[in-house]
């Protein structure tokens, strides 16, 4: 059984990578609207990244390409509106660190749970979407490489948002 992994793949999840890195380096304290405008150059960068790497990895066919892109740009459409609210919840925090407040706490894990919820649902019904127009064998390879691709975000993410201080505001 090949268990490998595809070189090419791995390169462009270590340009994602360093790509991140780079912005994180260059975040430093500044005002919202320039957070924000940080936030959105990493995540059109990030977007244009993803979309090369699920090329690279998926080798569709002509016909599997005809019915996978709309279906995929829909997909990321509604992942993004999700990411969005995560964004929001991260700009924030940041705005709030270290003094986070118990009640806005509270209301900022719900917030949190809520979004991971739908992006857990989304996920399953456009991947169920995915396998009616792919073979079993692609829609199993994409729900990996979009896997992959959100860990590798997610990670950046959690290396540069420091953690709440354990004594918290009461």
């Amino acid at each position: 059984m090949k268990t490998g992994t595809n070189p090419r793949f791995t390169r462009l999840l270590s340009l994602i990578t360093l790509t991140f890195s780079i912005i994180a380096i260059s975040v430093s304290p500044a005002s919202a609207q320039t957070d924000q405008d940080l936030v959105e150059v990493a995540r059109s960068v990030v977007k244009a990244d993803r979309q090369a790497i699920v090329v690279a990895t998926m080798q569709l066919t002509d016909t599997e390409s005809r019915d996978f892109w709309p279906l995929y740009h829909e997909y990321r459409f509604e992942m993004e509106k999700v990411a969005d609210g995560l964004m929001k919840l991260v700009l924030e925090y940041s705005k709030l660190y270290p003094n986070v407040p118990e009640g806005r706490a509270r209301e900022m894990l719900k917030e949190y749970i809520d979004l991971q919820q739908k992006q857990v649902d989304r996920r399953a019904a456009y991947l169920k979407r995915f396998s009616k127009v792919l073979p079993a064998v692609k829609a199993l390879r994409f729900a990996q490489v979009e896997t992959r691709l959100d860990l590798a975000v997610q990670l950046q993410l959690a290396a540069s948002v420091p953690l709440v201080p354990a004594g918290g505001d009461k």
